[in-house]
């Protein structure tokens, strides 16, 4: 019923122009509270990636939840350490960098790696050309806070031998 109410206004106020003004950016900082997954974040620091696994029902979970939606408890969730390795499923090099970004000096690339846990992390490429990163490049996953003190993941163009896939 209430859907239906809102439906209703939407539809009328699309039919109408109303005059607006741009507003200038905004920018918000904020404390992101960190209590029960502090683990997570002092690993990053260290070099290590962990996500949490239900042990009930052996789902994993990345970035980590405390809770796990399937078994709605959080008595059965255990901390892992996720591989320092991965497969790249998909990148971009961003050329228009958001709100808080806009202080590199250079267009960085993104990507999306699936590790052999079976979850997807996502990280940057430093010091990498775009035409040298491929879908499929097998990459080192590292974890590293920034000079100015934010929690970044890496990806490196991985050297060794070939993922051993779980």
């Amino acid at each position: 019923m209430l859907r239906h109410y809102f439906e209703k206004v939407i539809n009328a106020l699309e039919k109408f122009s109303y005059p607006t003004l741009k507003s200038r950016p905004l920018t918000l900082i904020h404390e992101i509270p960190i209590l029960r997954t502090e683990k997570y974040w002092n690993k990053l620091g260290r070099g290590e990636i962990y996500a949490t696994k239900c042990i009930r029902c052996n789902t994993i979970y990345y970035p980590p939840q405390i809770d796990c939606i399937s078994c709605l408890t959080s008595q059965h969730m255990k901390w892992i350490k996720l591989s320092n390795e991965g497969i790249i499923e998909t990148f971009t090099q961003v050329h228009l960098k958001p709100q808080g970004f806009t202080n590199c000096e250079y267009n960085y690339i993104i990507g999306i790696a699936r590790v052999p846990e079976g979850v997807k992390v996502m990280g940057w490429f430093l010091n990498t050309n775009v035409k040298d990163v491929y879908i499929g490049m097998h990459v080192k996953i590292l974890g590293k806070i920034t000079s100015d003190n934010f929690h970044l993941i890496i990806f490196e163009p991985y050297k060794g031998k070939p993922l051993n896939k779980k």
